[in-house]
């Protein structure tokens, strides 16, 4: 689909352009579609899914824990977002803030045993999430959804970062 590019573009064509044509747009309305399955999945866990999603990444860095800018590298998140998101999650006891042993300046977030059992537990309801959008959508044009958002993530993630778009990742 071509952009138009014309600066006597009314108001009514720029938003229906901008509606239809938006990556950044299209993809916020599949993000909020997808938490709203997978929250409604995992409530009886009293976790969100980017709840579940931090305690993972975390649990991927395995027992040094994740030190706070590759975690936010990691989920592609800002470093101050990463920071208000964490505050729930260690007041609920499932992960805990330290200092780095080789860097006092640096944060290091680690779970705590409850962070591990809450991963269990969200792990059969995620599971259930997971095979009702293979289903909806189908597992081949999920499978195929995966490789090019994989794809577009690393291509505009390496550009972007060229372009100086890592900004409060210092």
């Amino acid at each position: 689909m071509a952009i138009k590019k014309s600066s006597s573009t009314g108001f009514a064509d720029a938003a229906r352009i901008i509606t239809t044509q938006c990556s950044w747009l299209q993809s916020r309305r599949m993000s909020r579609v997808l938490t709203r399955l997978y929250d409604d999945g995992l409530r009886s866990t009293g976790l969100r899914v980017s709840q579940v999603t931090v305690l993972v990444a975390i649990a991927m860095f395995g027992e040094r824990g994740a030190k706070m800018g590759a975690l936010a590298d990691v989920l592609a998140m800002e470093r101050t977002t990463l920071t208000r998101n964490i505050g729930p999650l260690e007041s609920a006891g499932l992960l805990r803030v330290a200092r780095d042993p080789d860097d006092a300046r640096t944060r290091v977030l680690l779970l705590t045993r409850a962070g591990e059992r809450a991963i269990e537990a969200a792990f059969p309801l995620w599971e259930a999430g997971q095979r009702r959008v293979r289903e909806i959508v189908g597992g081949d044009r999920l499978d195929e959804y995966h490789h090019q958002i994989t794809e577009l993530l690393s291509t505009v993630s390496a550009r972007g970062a060229a372009g100086g778009a890592s900004r409060g990742r210092k």
